[in-house]
């Protein structure tokens, strides 16, 4: 099994969303989710740093974990990957079934990941409601 790193893990934690290319391991942690492909791994990887280079300014944020709550970095995940997913095809119901194929389908669409116009992205960042925790 390979075990390459997953950019989107909090989106696929809450199984909000889905990946063809997700593997749920153990870790010294708990469970965990890797990447089984290399290349979709470094294309995630990619694009969530993107997302993070529009979306913390959006959020007058900085890229540190100690200083910025985890409720911003999961805003610039879940809504970006939902934005993303809006602008390859409107009708999704912002639906995210398939990140690896989503990350792929930008990559045609725009011929390169750094392409995709991630500023456009950044309403849908700001605007993503995080889901309350049931008790």
């Amino acid at each position: 099994m390979n075990d390459f790193k997953c950019s989107f893990t909090a989106t696929l934690i809450t199984e909000e969303y889905s990946c063809a290319q997700a593997q749920i391991v153990t870790r010294r942690g708990g469970p965990d989710i890797a990447c089984a492909s290399e290349s979709g791994s470094k294309n995630c990887e990619q694009v969530y740093i993107q997302f993070k280079d529009v979306g913390l300014p959006a959020f007058d944020a900085q890229d540190d974990l100690l200083k910025t709550p985890a409720s911003v970095y999961n805003k610039i995940q879940f809504g970006g990957l939902q934005a993303l997913n809006n602008l390859l095809d409107e009708d999704n119901n912002n639906e995210v079934s398939n990140i690896f194929q989503l990350i792929q389908d930008a990559e045609k669409i725009y011929v390169s990941l750094d392409n995709i116009p991630y500023t456009d992205l950044i309403g849908s960042m700001k605007a993503y409601k995080i889901k309350r925790k049931r008790k």
